[in-house]
């Protein structure tokens, strides 16, 4: 089967027919992009390979927001790229900006029955509707009686984490235990925390630079300018930094250059060439 069989491009002209009215069938994947945003790309990347995967399951349809301001407008799509998942006529999921690799299939799994799960599918309605508080409650209750089910706090965290409450995602995912830290699902959110948060409290990139004249070793200040060059989206810069860092100081705050390395390349495609480089240098710090 022709992947075009269930991969689509969306106007305002056929938008309800394609995705409104085949959401009564099924799951319905709306991805919003613009041809002008690098990570639109990577996502689209990545959800085309998910349909092709998936065989048919779900419909994936693409939205050229730079072509389809309409669609865009309609739907209060202001960060690029965007996600709606639709079932039975409306949204019943929505993200905003790139997520983590291993979320996709994931939210996708949610709707589809293979992973179902009531409380987290009532905790996100709840969420969507204006109320976080409530939906968080829930989730907290649900983790404590099923500790081992890292989806609900990873879950919270992400609310939190729309909320801007950024601390008080740190905290949560800090306080799981080591062995739920190592997990994708929450070593990847608190690493991107971990790097959210230091930018924000970070000293001026100058000052930095200047304070590594002085003591260029410094495994702190060189994290601190790693955070620095993410928020700038200076990949390259960020990724060689946490590489070094990785190598002189591989103990430094549990290994979080590494950690951090390994939470940056979960949102670029797989086949990208930083990807491979950088997988293989990680890999060769261990012999």
């Amino acid at each position: 089967m022709s992947d075009r069989a269930f991969i689509f491009e969306a106007s305002s002209d056929n938008f309800d027919r394609l995705v409104l009215e085949n959401s009564k069938k099924g799951l319905v994947v709306v991805d919003f992009w613009a041809p002008w945003a690098g990570p639109s790309h990577r996502q689209k990347k990545l959800l085309t390979g998910l349909a092709n995967s998936y065989r048919g399951r779900f419909l994936l349809v693409s939205v050229n927001t730079d072509e389809q301001k309409a669609l865009a407008a309609r739907f209060g799509v202001r960060t690029l790229p965007s996600l709606k998942l639709f079932l039975k006529g409306e949204c019943v999921e929505e993200y905003q900006g790139m997520q983590a690799e291993a979320d996709y299939p994931r939210m996708i799994d949610r709707h589809l029955g293979r992973q179902l799960d009531q409380t987290a599918s009532q905790a996100i309605a709840l969420w969507q509707a204006g109320e976080p508080e409530q939906a968080l409650q829930r989730l907290a209750q649900a983790a404590v009686d099923a500790p081992d089910k890292l989806d609900y706090p990873a879950l919270m965290a992400k609310i939190l984490m729309r909320q801007q409450r950024l601390e008080e995602a740190h905290q949560l995912l800090s306080a799981l235990p080591e062995a739920a830290q190592k997990e994708a699902e929450i070593s990847q959110p608190l690493a991107h925390l971990d790097f959210m948060l230091t930018a924000a409290k970070a000293a001026p990139k100058e000052r930095l630079e200047a304070s590594l004249q002085h003591d260029p070793d410094n495994p702190e200040i060189h994290y601190q300018l790693a955070a620095l060059e993410l928020h700038e989206e200076q990949l390259e810069a960020a990724l060689e930094r946490l590489l070094a860092l990785s190598r002189s100081h591989p103990n430094f705050r549990n290994g979080i250059a590494r950690k951090g390395m390994q939470a940056v390349l979960a949102l670029l495609d797989p086949q990208d060439e930083r990807v491979i480089h950088y997988r293989k240098e990680l890999f060769r710090l261990n012999y």
